[in-house]
């Protein structure tokens, strides 16, 4: 199949050659949403999960009478008091799972799956990199408007012009991200995806292989 590529004018200059088992793959919305969690969970901070005095080991033998010691009342060792015994109101996960480890191919088919369905609402451009070494924040900011976006996520080679990626870091609603660094919760997470032609080339050859 064929993307289109536009220039700094929002302007189609000519189309490029994709590969169907990427672009053109029918999208699996339960891989996309198992990568999304997945990519969350290992953001997330690690927490302490401490056992409360129903879940730490010990003898549940009433450790003294309940009248006529002179002491306090008390149950079991497994009380928060004694040493060994619960943590009250600790920090717990309360249910959340961390889905640590994910496979490879799994990983790929998600990303796969999320480039498929941003071009089937046409979401997805090559983007001819500007040459000019006057290239302003303006500029980049003109662009977005003539394409009629509200958020757009810029994917570069490791080459790219110094100039071009500063003018984009101060757009709103915007993010560039390396090649290397595709994922699939950016994806869906921006409205349009623009492809630098280098960029484009790096991740279809690594999603072929």
């Amino acid at each position: 199949m064929k993307l289109e590529e536009i220039n700094i004018e929002g302007k189609k200059i000519g189309t490029h050659e994709v590969s169907d088992k990427v672009f053109s793959f029918k999208p699996r919305r339960d891989l996309i949403q198992l990568v999304i969690n997945w990519q969350i969970n290992n953001q997330r901070k690690k927490k302490g999960h401490t056992k409360s005095r129903g879940e730490v080991k010990g003898s549940r033998r009433k450790i003294v009478q309940q009248k006529g010691s002179g002491g306090a009342r008390h149950g079991n060792i497994t009380a928060p008091i004694f040493v060994g015994g619960g943590i009250a109101h600790g920090p717990r996960h309360r249910g959340q799972t961390r889905l640590t480890k994910l496979n490879k191919k799994v990983r790929n088919l998600g990303l796969i799956s999320a480039l498929s369905s941003k071009v089937m609402n046409n979401q997805v451009n090559v983007f001819d990199e500007p040459k000019l070494d006057t290239f302003k924040t303006k500029s980049f900011d003109n662009f977005l408007t003539k394409l009629e976006t509200k958020s757009a996520l810029i994917i570069h080679h490791d080459g790219a012009s110094e100039k071009f990626l500063k003018s984009i870091k101060n757009v709103p609603n915007t993010k560039r991200l390396k090649v290397v660094g595709t994922n699939v919760y950016d994806l869906i997470k921006f409205q349009k995806v623009l492809f630098t032609k280098e960029a484009l080339k790096t991740l279809q050859d690594r999603l072929t292989k």
